[in-house]
Parts: C-alpha cells; sequence; structure tokens
C-alpha cells in the first residue's frame, strides 16, 4: 500500500472511531482500546497528526490522549530522513567514525563517501567487496543502548524533540488489523535470540537502506539518493511471534 493510499486508510480509521464508544466497535478495535481507555465510557475524539510526528492520529476520551502510528500493507518502511541528519544522530549516540563512513559507503555505493563516484553498485556487489566491514558496523549498531536510541528516533518518536511519543502502532485497514504496545516494541527489537540478518546493514532486526541507490541514474528518481531507509522487514511475523509465545 503505497503512501497515498496510506493517508487514505488513515482517514477511513478516523471515521470508523470517531464519535464511537469503545463498546460499539468491532473486536479488532474494541481489545485495545479498552486497555488504552480502561474508563472507556466516553466517546472517542480521533485526529488526523501532521507528518513530522511518528504517531498518525491522536486519540482521547475525555483527558485522556493517546497517540497512535497506523501501518497497514506490506510495507516494511517504519523511517526516512536526509543521510546528512542521520549521520550526525548516529554520531551523538555514540557510533564509532569507522561504522560511519562504513553506512555511507554503502548508502552512496560507488566508492566514495559523497556519490560522486561514475559507478553505483548494487548491494549484492557492495557485499561482495565490503562482507567484513558490514558485519562489524552491524555488531556495533546492534548494541543494545544504540538499539534503544534508533527504536526512539525511527519508530516511537522520531527526529524532533518536540514530537508526541507513540502508545502503539495499530496494522490493518478499518475492517481488520491488529495492535501492538510501545513497550512490547522495544521488547521484540532487543532481543538477542531468534535474531536474523535481513539485510546488508543490520540494526538488530532492523535494516538500513538508501531511499534509492538510482543505479540507471533515472533524474526523478536521484533525490531518493539523499535519503536515509530504516525497515522492519519482518515485522508482521515478529509480532505474531511475540503474541503468540510470550
Amino acid at each position: 500500500m503505497g503512501a497515498n493510499n496510506g493517508h487514505a486508510n488513515e482517514y477511513e480509521i478516523i471515521s470508523k472511531l470517531d464519535g464511537k464508544k469503545i463498546s460499539q466497535l468491532p473486536q479488532h478495535f474494541s481489545s485495545w482500546l479498552s486497555n488504552l481507555f480502561p474508563d472507556h465510557s466516553g466517546v472517542l475524539e480521533v485526529k488526523k497528526l501532521n507528518n513530522e510526528q511518528k504517531a498518525d492520529i491522536s486519540i482521547n476520551i475525555g483527558k485522556t490522549i493517546k497517540y497512535i502510528s497506523i501501518k497497514s500493507g506490506s510495507s516494511n518502511s517504519f523511517h526516512s530522513e536526509p543521510i546528512a541528519t542521520f549521520i550526525p544522530f548516529l554520531r551523538s549516540i555514540g557510533i564509532s567514525e569507522v561504522t560511519l563512513k562504513t553506512i555511507v559507503l554503502f548508502h552512496f555505493g560507488d566508492n566514495t563517501f559523497d556519490g560522486t563516484g561514475k559507478t553505483r553498485f548494487t548491494s549484492a556487489e557492495l557485499r561482495r567487496a565490503y562482507q567484513t566491514r558490514f558485519k562489524q558496523a552491524s555488531d556495533e549498531l546492534s548494541e543494545n543502548e544504540i538499539i534503544k536510541a534508533i527504536i526512539e528516533r525511527c519508530i516511537t518518536k522520531g527526529r524532533f524533540l518536540t514530537n508526541y511519543v507513540v502508545d502503539g502502532i495499530y496494522h490493518g485497514t478499518e475492517k481488520e488489523g491488529f495492535y501492538i504496545s510501545t513497550e512490547s516494541i522495544y521488547r521484540i527489537l532487543q532481543r538477542k535470540s531468534h535474531r536474523s540478518k535481513n539485510g546488508t546493514i543490520n540494526i538488530g532486526m532492523l535494516t538500513y537502506q538508501p531511499g534509492s541507490r538510482n543505479l540507471w541514474g533515472i533524474p526523478g528518481s536521484e533525490q531518493k539518493r539523499s535519503q536515509s531507509e530504516i525497515k522492519w522487514r519482518s515485522f508482521i511475523r515478529d509480532v505474531y511471534d511475540f503474541k503468540r509465545f510470550r
């Protein structure tokens, strides 16, 4: 589901919830909303938030407000920002200069640190050339305190200090879906067992990649080369496993 469809889905969910009592809602909404609002006799007020927030909607009953991120379809991208701001963030949380250079080298994929190389390589080609460097970077990025800081930046709060911290993620549509709390997100992503390598540069279960390496120099995609992207490729499976075995 693309960005435009994602926004349409959010507004459909808002329409389904706004002005309703929790008792009037189907189980895929009422089950988790009842936990968020133990005294749930009032009417829900639901609003769309701006795109700078990690939360897509706010939900309140009376004075109690909760902030929810909405995901849908098979989308596994959780964060995007310019590499020009993401690298300084990583430096601020203690990532070494060696690993920062490895990330930038992978990001541009043209054997330069500024994207000016004439030949752009695929991820598979880069893995063959820099396998050891990528593993060392992944190991450092997967340290527990580093993962916590990246989760906050990329999933639960975002880039801006004034952002709200999300209370959880709802994945689905107005017709069906599931909810996972922020507390559970941290528990899932900080697990060391069952952690598989699902990308070239891993941050625990998350992966780093450029918005586009634009291998063929397509003009409309060139601007995406400056974007860093964080994906949680196994999000749906990891949540279901967590719910099943916890």
